[in-house]
């Protein structure tokens, strides 16, 4: 079927944290133009007599796969198109702690667009260098620097970022929330050692996202609830890395259950290692070492996950058996859609992208359209 022409998907849709009976969606021109109840399939529909039709995955934490790092490297097509293959139609390629010039090379790079054949980039998610030293974990200490409202502005002009990470204790850091927020930057509190009053006072500047929860923070404690509690205790969004290794599945349980699907955000954290053989990898400058599962510094130190999002989405399901299955998709599409305020994705509605993703029962992925078009 030729670009422009309607393509049509019958089957039970999954969208908005909800299950809609069997229906049509009928697409043209890479948008989603008609969704109407129908009991049965007609001649020329794409049929999904077992799974769903439900929104391409959004992961706004990536920072690589398939052997690229996208700190070092800037072969962000090879990335997207890996990604396409697990479901994922947008992300926000990821940039670790780096020096200044790095940065404003890949903000440059990492723009929202199109990828042929591949997941569409969101704009790029700075994960540092505004960090604590304490609780860098695998970023390097020689990059990490105080925030600087020239720098910041710097960034600005060569291509604003999607998200950015720091810490907001750090010096400069309440500055910094406000002037990457008056700009229209989601501004994420992770990588901090703050406590409960400090972290209030990031999200009281602008914070609207919390980054891999429990990771890079100190951990929750009832008289001492920090960057976490405060976190959860406000309206906040809070990414999770859902690999069973980064956060343990009954602490995803306790956070799903108090802060809901709507201000959850699954996210990969996927390195280089991802959707590529076991060894040996990179992260900037730095070498790691894939289990397979898990991405580590030779000291052990975690570094990232070699897990797409896919996966990750079939985990939660996995451990969440109670969680309607159109609620556990909303935490890797209307959610994080939401949070970077992308009206038409993440959802499946008429008037937005048809960006779609198959899933089978068991949330396997069976095929991926990115504005209609079959990419995987």
């Amino acid at each position: 079927m030729t670009a422009g022409q309607i393509r049509s998907l019958w089957g039970r849709v999954l969208t908005d944290g909800e299950e809609l009976p069997p229906a049509r969606v009928s697409i043209a021109e890479g948008r989603i133009v008609a969704i109407e109840p129908a009991a049965r399939a007609l001649p020329g529909d794409l049929v999904v007599d077992t799974g769903w039709i439900a929104p391409g995955l959004i992961d706004l934490q990536v920072n690589g796969a398939a052997g690229v790092d996208l700190t070092s490297s800037s072969d962000i097509a090879a990335v997207a198109r890996t990604l396409a293959a697990h479901g994922v139609t947008a992300f926000c390629p990821t940039v670790v702690s780096s020096p200044c010039s790095l940065i404003l090379d890949r903000l440059a790079t990492y723009g929202p667009r199109a990828i042929g054949g591949g997941a569409t980039s969101l704009g790029a998610h700075i994960e540092g260098p505004f960090l604590d030293p304490v609780h860098r974990g695998v970023h390097d200490p020689a990059v990490l620097r105080d925030a600087s409202h020239d720098e910041i502005e710097a960034w600005l002009q060569a291509g604003q970022p999607a998200i950015v990470t720091l810490a907001p204790e750090r010096p400069g850091g309440l500055s910094a929330i406000a002037q990457l927020v008056e700009a229209g930057v989601v501004v994420s509190l992770g990588h901090a050692g703050a406590d409960a009053d400090q972290a209030q006072a990031g999200i009281n500047a602008g914070a609207r996202m919390g980054t891999h929860l429990f990771n890079g923070m100190s951990p929750l404690h009832h008289r001492q609830p920090g960057l976490v509690g405060a976190l959860l205790a406000s309206d906040a969004v809070v990414g999770l890395i859902a690999d069973g290794v980064h956060v343990h599945p009954l602490v995803i349980d306790l956070v799903v259950r108090r802060a809901g699907v709507r201000r959850v955000a699954l996210v990969s954290d996927a390195l280089a290692a991802a959707s590529a053989p076991p060894g040996e990898s990179v992260l900037g400058e730095q070498r790691v070492i894939s289990e397979g599962h898990v991405v580590r510094r030779a000291d052990g130190t975690l570094a990232g996950s070699a897990m797409l999002l896919d996966a990750c989405l079939r985990n939660v399901r996995a451990w969440l058996p109670d969680v309607p299955p159109a609620e556990v998709v909303q935490m890797t599409t209307g959610t994080p859609a939401a949070l970077l305020g992308c009206a038409r994705k993440g959802r499946v509605v008429v008037g937005g992208d048809a960006d779609l993703v198959i899933l089978d029962a068991a949330f396997n992925v069976q095929l991926t359209l990115i504005g209609g078009e079959t990419v995987a």
